[in-house]
């Protein structure tokens, strides 16, 4: 099967800067009038979609004519038969735009009679009355010439598209396949009645409640009274494992760690105890007690100053301690199978109990009725159409051919702001193009520029095509990408989607697919990550992804100034290790989002305390920069791997259904260290980079692939041995003891994940 070569349109961004001798007010001049046409430019996309959202199928004025025009406006060229070329497109769907506007007679409908059906549509679509604000956009597009229109009805046309009708056709495909997986559940449990699950529906809105993962804790946890809530306290490790905790128990466990050594963390509870007793028997003062218990045990002289900073520490009285009936207020035990007794549930627990007490033929099924709500309480949500804006959502406004000029030589960018070619022409420096970006400029045909701002810097993005290096592979990536999405949108489908997907790709493969394609099994996780080469179904090596965690990014830290360094506090040298893409730089982000967001709720009053888009914008936009640059350091890591081993196929882990833990608890710990959970980011840059060079991206299932052995195949049942070995980076399999870096296995099991010789669970357990 012979080779297939591609092309696609990309867009190197950059940065504006001043030309040699210009002031810096006659560059902050001519960037002020590009922004205002830019301004202007969104204004007249937003309210062209506005009047084109009017006749879509379900719209307004939808009906079969006003169908026909709408599919025609969005993509002429599915109705101008052989006609391929992108200009002729723009320019039928440019006349259709004046016709309909009243910009052109009704007469040059002839000049597009080729397109059957469209004239009937056309003029169906003249008829309907046009709003004030249509009438407006029409006499303001009345002055521009027709390359501006045509620009305009372009980027229109693009929008809806993108925004709207993908996005819609996704929904309903979404809504369909939820649909038969709710109906297949509820056929295997027929024991939750509709019946049963409308009374726990009404329960859970009694109580206010109306999300479909309620942060309350199941009735088996709620049914032993016990103060072991899993929605309140902080959690803290304990023992290996995270444990929510009341807020007595962190601090002294913060006093243990920090202040507490030896003979002192080892005998203080016994001390603590016998020195209560002292006081709780003989009714003594404090000095007596603690006399007698020195004179009891003599070795525990250290016990006096050390009780005195533990209830500074835990900020509380002696009275307090003295209350608690023969134990001290909180937890000793942080083992890993040590439950927190002083863990309060919250009202909603609380109110939740008190009503499935005096329900108990509910009782039993509540755990099934919590997993079926977190799955199917209500259908995909509908995706909210967003028109472009100004600032909250723009469009790069574009020049197309004639109206710019590139001088690489010089890094000097002109734009011609007038309706015609050279007209009203003014000239920008830009950042250069980088030495070792591919391709080069003498060899990219700069086809469009697309001006964008980010705040009041603008950016100029130059669009050209890219040829792909030839595939081993006949089918192209949009068609893998179109059938994981269209045909099996659904997390339940991921088994099906890789079944098809590798006949596909093994098919169209240019020689003996399972002898000869070379795969890049990819592993990604919060603890590290690594790539594993196969040829076929046999693995040449492993190898580890050099930036794979925020903290890692680099090998030695960045030279900093001298001076600046000598200037530093001990406070500000401490901080600045923080820096970087690192967790703790992400950490303190979130920290101070939840600090200001409260300050503004304060500041605000009850009424108005919702926080707005604009209170955190600089440290919103800030935070997307650290992902965006994560992102591009990870997929950069990947390519480059796949490209020195010469792979065929990449392979990453579905993360579609997954949501990250720490989000739906309190975990304040994980939500820091997946502050930068953007895999499904990195799989679509990697496969934006991969198609160029010739490769194809695919997923195969997640679910546990960290628990099976790449050797085997046995999934590891003592979960509390492999999760310690996974926390010191091991896999040692209970079976066939073969002993590997836990991600090096992970990605060995993704490649026979692929192949289908380790089939993972395709449904997540039971349980709520």
């Amino acid at each position: 099967m012979a080779s297939t070569r591609y092309s696609e349109s990309r867009t190197l961004a950059r940065g504006f800067r001043r030309l040699e001798g210009e002031s810096r007010e006659q560059f902050k001049a001519n960037v002020l009038r590009l922004r205002r046409q830019f301004e202007q430019f969104n204004v007249d996309v937003s309210e062209l979609c506005q009047w084109l959202m009017t006749f879509r199928p379900d719209g307004k004025h939808g009906s079969e004519a006003t169908k026909t025009f709408w599919e025609f406006f969005l993509e002429p060229e599915k109705f101008l038969g052989g006609v391929t070329d992108e200009n002729e497109s723009d320019r039928q769907r440019r006349m259709v735009l004046d016709v309909t506007t009243g910009l052109a007679e009704q007469t040059s409908i002839s000049n597009i009679a080729q397109v059957i059906g469209v004239e009937d549509a056309i003029r169906e679509v003249i008829k309907l009355l046009l709003t004030e604000t249509a009438r407006k956009l029409c006499r303001r597009l009345g002055k521009l010439g027709p390359s501006r229109r045509q620009i305009l009805a372009k980027a229109a046309a693009e929008w809806v598209v993108a925004r709207y009708v993908r996005c819609h056709k996704n929904w309903e495909r979404q809504s369909a396949e939820w649909e038969k997986e709710k109906n297949e559940w509820e056929n295997e449990h027929l024991e939750l009645t509709e019946s049963v699950r409308q009374e726990f529906n009404e329960i859970f809105k009694s109580l206010g409640i109306r999300i479909k993962k309620p942060r309350v804790c199941l009735w088996e946890r709620l049914k032993n009274r016990k103060n072991n809530c899993q929605y309140a306290g902080e959690r803290i490790p304990s023992g290996g494992a995270w444990k929510n905790h009341g807020s007595l128990c962190v601090k002294y466990k913060r006093f243990k760690d920090s202040k507490m050594r030896g003979d002192i963390s080892k005998y203080f509870t016994e001390n603590a105890k016998a020195y209560l007793e002292l006081r709780r028997e003989s009714r003594a003062g404090k000095e007596h007690a603690m006399n007698k218990l020195l004179q009891k045990q003599p070795k525990a002289r250290w016990f006096p100053q050390v009780w005195e900073e533990y209830l500074k520490a835990l900020e509380i009285k002696e009275e307090t301690v003295l209350a608690a009936v023969h134990k001290l207020p909180h937890c000793v035990n942080f083992g890993a199978a040590a439950e927190c007794e002083y863990n309060n549930h919250t009202n909603e627990c609380e109110n939740y109990r008190k009503v499935l007490e005096g329900r108990p033929e509910l009782q039993e099924l509540e755990g099934l009725y919590r997993l079926w709500r977190s799955k199917y309480l209500s259908r995909p949500s509908k995706p909210a159409f967003q028109y472009p804006s100004r600032q909250k959502l723009p469009t790069p406004k574009i020049f197309g051919a004639g109206f710019f000029r590139v001088d690489f030589e010089k890094s000097v960018l002109e734009l011609c702001l007038g309706d015609k070619a050279g007209e009203d022409v003014v000239r920008f420096g830009f950042r250069a193009w980088p030495k070792d970006y591919e391709p080069q400029p003498e060899r990219a045909n700069i086809t469009s520029v697309h001006i964008s701002f980010v705040g009041t810097r603008a950016r100029a993005g130059f669009h050209f095509e890219v040829q792909h290096e030839r595939s081993r592979f006949s089918v192209s990536q949009d068609e893998i990408d179109e059938l994981r999405s269209r045909k099996y949108p659904r997390q339940a489908q991921d088994q099906k989607f890789l079944d098809e997907a590798r006949g596909l790709l093994l098919r169209s493969f240019k020689g003996d697919g399972e002898r000869e394609l070379r795969l890049l099994t990819v592993d990604l996780g919060t603890g590290g990550g690594s790539a594993a080469v196969l040829k076929g179904r046999d693995l040449e090596k492993a190898e580890p992804l050099k930036v794979v965690k925020i903290e890692r990014l680099y090998q030695t830290r960045p030279k900093q100034n001298k001076k600046w360094k000598d200037k530093q506090s001990a406070e500000d040298k401490k901080e600045d290790k923080k820096k970087g893409l690192s967790k703790d730089h992400v950490g303190r982000h979130l920290e101070g989002w939840a600090s200001g967001a409260k300050n503004i709720a304060e500041r605000r009053g009850p009424d108005t305390s919702a926080i707005r888009e604009h209170d955190m914008r600089r440290l919103s936009l800030h935070v997307r920069w650290m992902i965006r640059d994560w992102v591009r350091l990870n997929a950069s890591q990947i390519i480059e791997a796949a490209e020195r081993n010469k792979v065929d196929l990449i392979v990453f882990e579905s993360m579609r259904g997954f949501t990250a833990p720490g989000y739906d608890k309190l975990d304040e710990d994980k939500k820091r260290r997946l502050g930068f959970f953007a895999y499904g980011q990195i799989r679509r840059k990697v496969a934006e980079k991969a198609v160029e060079r010739g490769m194809r991206v695919i997923t195969v299932p997640y679910l546990k692939s960290s628990q099976y052995c790449a050797e085997c195949g046995k999934e590891q049942e003592d979960k509390n041995t492999w999760g310690k070995n996974k926390r010191r980076s091991v896999f040692r399999c209970e079976k066939c003891r073969n002993e590997a870096n836990s991600d090096v296995n992970a990605a060995r099991v993704l490649g026979r994940v692929f192949w289908g010789e380790i089939k993972l669970p395709e449904k997540l357990p039971e349980r709520a």
